[in-house]
Formats: structure tokens, sequence, C-alpha cells
């Protein structure tokens, strides 16, 4: 992906959030949190049925800081699923731009779920990161494999899938990853993954 492309595609988030920032302001106050969807457990799914307490049921954040795990699908009331893969190892190409010699760089799956009733603006879908226990800013890697996001309308029903590699430290043992759409309604929900 060329320089030119990287600032187009920053051009476009720059207006968009000032177009949402002037229609957006007076829903400010309204986040739509998002939860951990739940997962039948092995005895659940061979009696078929639920030993959670309803109230708690698909409430629950994967660790104690609140951050979901690799795997865990992030719900919003508005029927939106966000789930997050593992990092995996990744080798940048040689026209790659975000990679630093002597960095490790890896690579996520981001998937996105519409189950709600209206579309989903998929280009105000932003995915950053930081890297290691200090959580220095891991850049974004552009090259011909990775970072072209999402794009286009997420009509109800559909799915959409999109790779991420970050630029982290050789010594990073966590990559903290998180998923915004940037609506001033929608809460970011964030994933913590061992490297």
């Amino acid at each position: 992906m060329s320089v030119n492309t990287t600032r187009t595609r920053t051009l476009i988030a720059a207006v968009a959030t000032a177009v949402l920032a002037v229609g957006g302001l007076t829903a400010c106050g309204t986040d739509d949190e998002p939860t951990k969807e739940s997962k039948p457990s092995s005895s659940e799914e061979k009696t078929g049925g639920d030993t959670k307490d309803e109230d708690t049921k698909g409430e629950e954040k994967s660790d104690e800081s609140g951050a979901y795990s690799a795997g865990d699908t992030a719900v919003y009331d508005s029927g939106l699923k966000i789930t997050v893969s593992a990092a995996e190892g990744y080798t940048p190409d040689e026209y790659a731009v975000g990679h630093t010699e002597g960095n490790k760089a890896h690579q996520v799956t981001v998937t996105l779920e519409n189950t709600g009733d209206e579309n989903v603006s998929a280009d105000l879908i932003t995915v950053s990161a930081r890297a290691g226990e200090d959580g220095v800013d891991a850049e974004e890697i552009f090259d011909n494999t990775v970072g072209s996001g999402f794009s286009g309308e997420l009509l109800p029903g559909k799915k959409a899938t999109a790779v991420y590699a970050f630029d982290a430290p050789a010594d990073a043992k966590i990559l903290d990853l998180e998923v915004e759409l940037i609506d001033f309604t929608t809460a970011p929900a964030q994933w913590s993954l061992q490297l």
C-alpha cells in the first residue's frame, strides 16, 4: 500500500469524524457498552442446559483489567458483534510501511457481524494497538497483504473480516488491541493478546 493510499484513508477518517462530531454531539453520554458473548461449556453442550445465572449471562469480561481474550466476541445492544483472533507472527513484505527493523510484527484477524436491523458503516471501524507492559503504541503495518481494514456498509445478517498487523518491540509479551466504531455512541472494546 502506498503512502498516498495511507494519507487518503487518514483524510477520509478525519472528514467522517468531523461530520459525525457536528451531527453526533447530542448522542454523547449514551454509550452502547459491549458485553462478552457467552460460549457454552462442554457440560452445557452435553446437557443442553445453562449452568449460569441468567442475570450474569453474557456480561463477564475475560480478565481483571476488563479486556477480552483472543477469540472472545464483544456484543453490542445494536446487534454489532466484534471478534478478534489470537495474535500470530507476521512477516511484512519489502515495501511495508510501519515496520521497524528489530521489532516483531504480529497479525490479528478482526471479524464484524451485524445481527441488528440497521446497516453498520464499516468505514468508521478503527483498530489500534499498544504493546508490552509499558503500553507503547504499536504502529499499524501497511503492505500488499495487510492494512486495508474495513470499508463500506455492513448489512444486517452479514459479516466482514479484515487482517491487521502491528509492529511491537521484540521483547513484548502482550498486544492490547482496541476496536472502536466512531459513532459517538458505541464504547470501544479491548482485547489483551498473548504474543
